[in-house]
């Protein structure tokens, strides 16, 4: 059966600007070795640097994969020590470009296979890719194309037939929900958490048979709704505003120095755990110029959106419902970033890609602050898909 190769419209205009970008990809978080390249960096000869490749790797025990099958060691300002003093990697000084492990030879790529599909697109955590896909006015758009061949290692995924047009269905929805520009990013999620919640009271046997009508509903619904007007029949909850945002923004330990500055900086003013009120009347006074700054609405929008197609594939095994939990949180840390710094950080275009681009290093690529953030969800007596969609009204 002929491959095919599907993937965002911003992907092959991305290219690496070396020395020209204004941060490093190898520092600030841990640098995965695929098993292949960790064996034979154990087993190096070359002289030159064998006895430094080995006293910088290690096993990861905590791989679930063999693309995380080992980890570079960081040095005390957690960059790779297998940089030289210019920051240039040793390994691929030495031993040239086919010697680099699977992360270092693909990242900010992200590339898998679903079923006879390639599927290719770039991560935010990376200044340049993130401009490309963030900056996009008028929305992201994909291109599908005859597969090429591909020589470095990607991960399959196998789905029966049904299986692969639930997952068509339930995606193509997402990402057309989330591009409805008829209404705010709120609205649209919150569709989507009502579909969630209405597909997932149905067996596994119904749903992969309803899934392609109630998506169509649900969109319809989209174009039937005035603005807002269902945002308007929930309430909000400012308790749990506060207890996240006080555990995001000023408790969350990372090493990004640029991140804690904007997350300290955010309603610095307010004491998040006992000030519920005049959080609320940040809340307030700033919403608007939230709301109609479109460089933040079509941002964020691109960012869900890229979100939707990298990493639906991952969660969509685990259930909808968490999934769409992980993508309200994302969501609505990254809004508490951007609406508690408005009164003092000009929320241009370029300020905002930074804003992503440090969130999506410092906090995606940990799973520590998803789960807290769970677990402040979880202390309201509510389902898990209410949880999160009582998160969205602000």
């Amino acid at each position: 059966m002929q491959k095919t190769e599907l993937k965002p419209s911003y992907y092959d205009q991305f290219a690496c600007i070396g020395g020209a970008c204004e941060v490093t990809c190898c520092a600030g978080w841990r640098i995965d070795i695929d098993k292949k390249s960790y064996q034979k960096y154990k087993n190096e000869k070359n002289l030159a640097i064998k006895d430094v490749l080995k006293k910088n790797i290690q096993r990861n025990r905590q791989g679930q994969t063999d693309l995380q099958y080992g980890k570079f060691k960081l040095d005390t300002d957690e960059k790779c020590t297998m940089l030289d003093e210019e920051n240039l990697c040793t390994i691929q000084k030495t031993l040239g470009e086919k010697a680099l492990c699977h992360t270092c030879t693909v990242y900010p790529r992200q590339n898998i296979q679903i079923n006879q599909t390639f599927e290719k697109s770039l991560d935010t955590s990376c200044p340049e890719a993130a401009r490309l896909i963030l900056l996009n006015k008028e929305g992201i758009d994909f291109i599908e194309d005859e597969a090429i061949q591909h020589t470095s290692y990607i991960e399959h995924v196998e789905k029966t037939e049904i299986e692969y047009q639930y997952f068509w269905d339930n995606r193509i929805f997402f990402i057309s929900a989330l591009q409805h520009r008829k209404h705010s990013i709120e609205t649209r999620l919150l569709v989507i958490g009502l579909y969630i919640k209405k597909i997932e009271n149905l067996s596994i046997k119904e749903r992969m048979k309803q899934s392609s009508y109630l998506s169509t509903h649900y969109l319809d619904l989209l174009n039937q709704l005035e603005e807002d007007e269902l945002l308007a029949t929930f309430q909000t909850y400012p308790l749990i505003q506060t207890k996240l945002a006080h555990y995001f923004l000023k408790e969350f330990n990372t090493d990004s120095a640029y991140f804690k500055e904007i997350a300290t900086s955010a309603f610095n003013s307010i004491d998040l755990l006992e000030d519920i009120i005049a959080f609320s009347e940040f809340i307030n006074t700033y919403k608007k110029d939230y709301q109609n700054n479109s460089d933040i609405q079509i941002i964020l929008e691109n960012y869900l959106v890229n979100l939707v197609f990298t990493k639906y594939f991952e969660s969509e095994a685990k259930t909808n419902i968490h999934f769409f939990s992980y993508l309200v949180i994302h969501f609505s840390l990254l809004r508490l970033l951007i609406i508690g710094n408005i009164n003092h950080i000009d929320m241009n275009s370029q300020s905002l890609v930074k804003i992503v681009q440090k969130f999506t290093k410092a906090c995606s690529h940990s799973s520590i602050y998803f789960d807290e953030a769970v677990n402040i969800l979880s202390e309201k007596e509510f389902s898990i898909a209410s949880q999160a969609i009582h998160l969205l009204k602000i």
